[in-house]
């Protein structure tokens, strides 16, 4: 297997993966981990097992922080929709004062008299708090008076209807779909810090003021009135959507494909009969990717060649590319440069040749100086990092040039760059260096590029296709690194990267010289978490894919058996970012046996025998944990789950839990409050859940992360991961354990619509759809 270990013991981290192996926290949903701590001790066979979990205690803010206010609010309507009650507040927590809306609505739907002077009581509370929102907006963005779709333009409109006199049925409908408005746009603004409310959008619900993917955890935050309200009462509904506009949002909780939020023949429909109108509000199921063959690579056409022919073939045949390339030269600068190029790759050393070269390389440099000039880049041409210098025929003495002619835009293949002929790269691999990050930001974005990856030119018998397919299926390990790195550092690290990937086609030699990893890319990430483990084998797939034909492809380059599967190894880590996540995963270890599906007398055996006492064998998993966050040992069991009784029979010295990673209550969180449950849910684990649930798990906790990087959808409970990713015997085990069906997240979705693809993730594709209809009616 070519995954396996390598000959040395410590595995290899390129650059970009040390620097910001950080972007694997996104990946995990999780932020860093400390340090290791001391060692600690623990028996095996002392007489108590763990004991039955107690009922998990409140987090410090798990009632009050705005978003998750906004979720109960929504679950509380939802109950109070099918007839039911508000849930309860834990003893010693005080309801907020947007609590009310609840008594408000129900009143409303009972015709209640008292639901107008209720539905203002709550306007107000709202309308008070936004004011003082607003007020701090503006300070922070020295804003003056309001403008039009602004956020105090919301306000404003949504506010006054909200204060208008009811008159019958409609009127007091407006009103509370105009109140639940204020009630959610002031607990939308009040999970941000005042800087981000300048730029919010509070007609649409989308973030201004991004850096990263991640700080758009507030898109689309809105409270809906419950699926049901419209039985009877569509005309209600609709005359309070169009009282309010674009400000109405999505003013019902039927799950309805994107576009037709306001479709009410749809939400009727759908109201009256969940489980037969399941088809008509599924997400539109986007065409899979035609699988096209691989292209046959291109056969050297007969001559003569133009330009674009010339470039890619001038490796094989330099003979028959050079008069297109001298006539190129006489038409651009890019000809010029492209010229220059071929002969010092191709054409032997002679006082002609680099005559010649310094001629058309004079006329780049001209043109790059005035370039600069009109660009008012000339701070280029200064740098010393750069390396403008006379040639003498090195490749070194090209790569200053190389940067300035691409930087100022004189000789750009495409917008933003120039992208150096892939056959001068293989021919002369150090001018590779001229595509390194040199400004630590977007100026680096302007640095040439390899015309192997830029459509000038291919490396024959290269596997682009094993290749690609391997690096995009990383982003789901490493977090989509990219898009949630704030700042313009990415773009570095981005070429960084880039230029590691462009070294495996050009110069596998060169990866000779780096230590080869002594394990799989992204093995010890692998456990981590129970969905790291799982997304782990889909990239160990392609990963080994793609090694076996580096191996076969550099074989053909020159390099022995030895050497292509060392270059290749080394090349699967150099690619991605965060492949080794630290050292090497220990050969033994508790963690390692129960992820790996060990069976349940070798787990006992390596507990019988005290190998879990040392600590020390578990500091790489640590290492990689301080970058991505590490799950309690029970949540990886739920992968196995033979081995839970075995974990709750360990004895812990008390307080010595997390040291020897030995954490096993059923109900242990993970960093941003994801239970053991959960991960049993969302791993479709139905033995694994019926365990943790007879040793105590709560049913109903829910994710937490109050802080930066937040969750888009947090307050997720097990049943949510269970309609998303699980069986109908999961559903069923859950609710038949009290699930609340009627919880809803951050962004006010149920389980309901997870399961139906309108929450953060697509609609179930486990349940075949007789399933998904039961399913569907189980959770209405």
């Amino acid at each position: 297997m070519l995954l396996g270990f390598g000959p040395r013991a410590r595995a290899y981290a390129a650059w970009p993966t040390l620097v910001l192996a950080a972007g694997l926290v996104a990946a995990c949903d999780k932020p860093a981990s400390g340090p290791t701590p001391p060692a600690a001790s623990a028996s095996a066979s002392a007489p108590a097992p763990a004991p039955i979990a107690a009922p998990p205690e409140p987090r410090p803010g798990e009632y009050d922080e705005p978003r998750r206010v906004l979720a109960r609010i929504q679950g509380n309507l939802e109950r109070v929709a099918d007839g039911k009650e508000p849930a309860p507040l834990p003893a010693g927590v005080e309801a907020h004062p947007f609590d009310a809306l609840a008594g408000a609505y129900k009143a409303v739907l009972a015709g209640d008299p008292s639901a107008a002077d209720q539905l203002a009581a709550v306007a107000e509370a709202a309308q008070s708090k936004l004011d003082a929102l607003l007020a701090a907006a503006r300070r922070e963005g020295n804003e003056g008076k309001p403008k039009d779709g602004d956020t105090a333009d919301y306000v404003r409109r949504v506010g006054a209807i909200a204060k208008a006199k009811a008159e019958g049925p409609e009127g007091t409908m407006i009103r509370l779909v105009a109140t639940m408005r204020l009630v959610d746009a002031a607990l939308v603004l009040a999970s941000a810090d005042d800087y981000r409310n300048v730029e919010y959008d509070l007609f649409k619900r989308s973030e201004g003021y991004v850096l990263r993917e991640t700080d758009r955890y507030r898109d689309g935050d809105w409270l809906r009135l419950p699926c049901r309200t419209i039985l009877g009462r569509r005309a209600l509904v609709e005359a309070a959507a169009k009282r309010l506009e674009k400000a109405a949002g999505p003013v019902l909780g039927c799950p309805t494909p994107a576009g037709r939020e306001l479709d009410f023949d749809l939400m009727e429909r759908f109201a009256k009969d969940p489980a037969a109108n399941v088809a008509d509000v599924l997400p539109k199921k986007a065409e899979p990717p035609k699988e096209k063959p691989a292209a046959a690579e291109p056969t050297v056409p007969p001559e003569p060649w133009d330009h674009d022919t010339a470039l890619v073939f001038m490796g094989e045949k330099p003979d028959a590319a050079e008069k297109s390339l001298e006539a190129a030269a006489k038409k651009s600068v890019v000809g010029k440069l492209d010229h220059a190029l071929f002969l010092h790759a191709f054409r032997p050393p002679s006082a002609a040749r680099d005559a010649q070269i310094k001629k058309l390389l004079g006329e780049v440099e001209k043109a790059s100086r005035a370039a600069a000039k009109k660009h008012d880049d000339e701070f280029i041409l200064k740098d010393e990092s750069v390396g403008l210098r006379a040639y003498d025929g090195t490749d070194a003495s090209l790569l200053g040039l190389l940067r300035v002619a691409s930087s100022t835009e004189a000789a750009n293949t495409s917008p933003a760059f120039y992208a150096i002929p892939c056959a001068v790269l293989v021919a002369r691999p150090k001018l590779l260096e001229a595509t390194t990050p040199l400004f630590g930001g977007n100026r680096d974005n302007f640095l040439p590029r390899s015309g192997c990856s830029w459509g000038r030119g291919f490396v024959r018998g290269f596997p682009d296709r094993e290749l690609a397919a391997y690096t995009k299926a990383s982003v789901e390990a490493d977090g989509n690194f990219y898009l949630n790195h704030g700042g313009t550092l990415r773009f570095a690290l981005a070429s960084a990267l880039k230029a590691q990937e462009e070294t495996m086609r050009v110069n596998p030699r060169a990866l000779l010289d780096r230590p080869e990893p002594a394990m799989a890319p992204y093995e010890t990430w692998s456990y981590m978490t129970p969905e790291s483990r799982v997304i782990f084998g889909r990239l160990s797939r392609l990963a080994e894919a793609l090694e076996k034909k580096l191996v076969a492809h550099y074989q053909t380059r020159g390099l022995d058996e030895k050497q292509a599967k060392h270059a290749a190894h080394v090349g699967l880590f150099e690619a991605v970012w965060g492949a080794s996540c630290g050292d090497a995963p220990p050969p033994r270890s508790l963690r390692k046996l129960v992820t790996g599906g060990a069976p349940a007398a070798e787990i006992r055996a390596f507990i019988q025998a005290g190998e879990h006492k040392d600590a020390a064998r578990l500091a790489p998993f640590e290492t990689c944990a301080k970058s991505t966050g590490k799950d309690p040992l029970v949540h990886m069991a739920v992968l196995n789950p033979a081995a839970l009784p075995i974990l709750w029979e360990i004895s812990v010295d008390p307080g010595k839990e997390s040291e020897l990673d030995l954490v096993v209550d059923p109900n242990a969180p993970n960093d941003f409050g994801k239970t053991p449950l959960m991960a049993a849910a969302q791993q479709d684990r139905v033995e694994a859940a019926r365990l943790l649930l007879q040793r105590g798990a709560a049913v109903d906790r829910t994710t937490f992360q109050p802080n930066d990087p937040r969750l888009a959808s947090d307050a997720r409970t097990a049943l949510m991961y269970a309609a998303a990713r699980g069986s109908l015997p999961m559903i069923r085990l859950l609710l038949d354990a009290g699930a609340d069906k009627y919880a809803a997240d951050t962004k006010g979705r149920r389980a309901l619509h997870y399961l139906l693809g309108q929450g953060p993730v697509p609609a179930n594709r486990v349940l075949s759809p007789v399933e998904l209809a039961e399913a569907t009616k189980l959770l209405f």
